[in-house]
């Protein structure tokens, strides 16, 4: 599943549909956003405002939560089917610690077997954007957890099934939230409709190095 993405180029275009004050000039423009690394994401504050955080792509599970240190395996993914009912994700989905990846395009290696680019073409690598050229963001939820060092705040990309396009890339896709929806996902909604498939026409894709 993704493991890098591009950054915006503009944070100014998701305060559109975002009340998130200037400046936006912390965020880390079109610098690769790895699996692991810090990256920039939105969030609602305690006190009901939508802010970028930095936090670390790579969720450290609630059981740590006394000794992060300990934890040897992030989780950069959650699938959103079982997020809700998993030990390692069920308490930040209830408490509703939610974000958004903010991107311009995010990588993913086409699956072993795909014949997208025939049969000669092994591991093509390829960036994917919207169609439609509106803010690509894509739902997360994240652990914050207290240190002698301050708030450690570490996020899990969601994924969902792929519909049948996107099935000849990979058998899963980032949950791309609608621009209209984007303050409803993080001011804890539950009436979304985020497992349904993005549709074959939404999104299209570039061949890269």
């Amino acid at each position: 599943m993704c493991g890098k993405y591009g950054g915006p180029a503009e944070m100014a275009v998701y305060a559109g549909y975002l009340a998130v004050d200037p400046p936006f000039n912390n965020l880390k423009r079109d610098d690769p956003m790895l699996a692991g690394k810090k990256v920039d994401l939105l969030a609602r504050n305690s006190q009901g405002h939508h802010v970028l955080k930095e936090m670390e792509w790579g969720l450290i599970a609630p059981r740590f939560s006394a000794a992060p240190e300990l934890c040897d395996k992030r989780l950069f993914h959650a699938r959103i089917e079982t997020a809700h009912q998993l030990e390692s994700f069920s308490e930040p989905w209830r408490r509703k610690w939610r974000c958004l990846f903010p991107m311009n395009a995010f990588h993913q290696k086409v699956k072993p077997g795909s014949e997208l680019f025939g049969k000669g073409a092994k591991g093509a690598r390829l960036a994917i954007t919207r169609t439609d050229k509106l803010p690509l963001g894509v739902a997360g939820i994240y652990n914050a957890i207290k240190t002698e060092n301050g708030l450690l705040l570490t996020a899990a990309m969601l994924t969902r099934d792929p519909g049948p396009r996107m099935a000849q890339i990979h058998d899963r896709e980032p949950v791309v939230v609608e621009p209209k929806d984007f303050a409803t996902w993080l001011d804890g909604a539950d009436n979304l409709d985020l497992q349904t498939p993005w549709a074959d026409d939404g999104f299209e894709y570039r061949l890269v190095a």
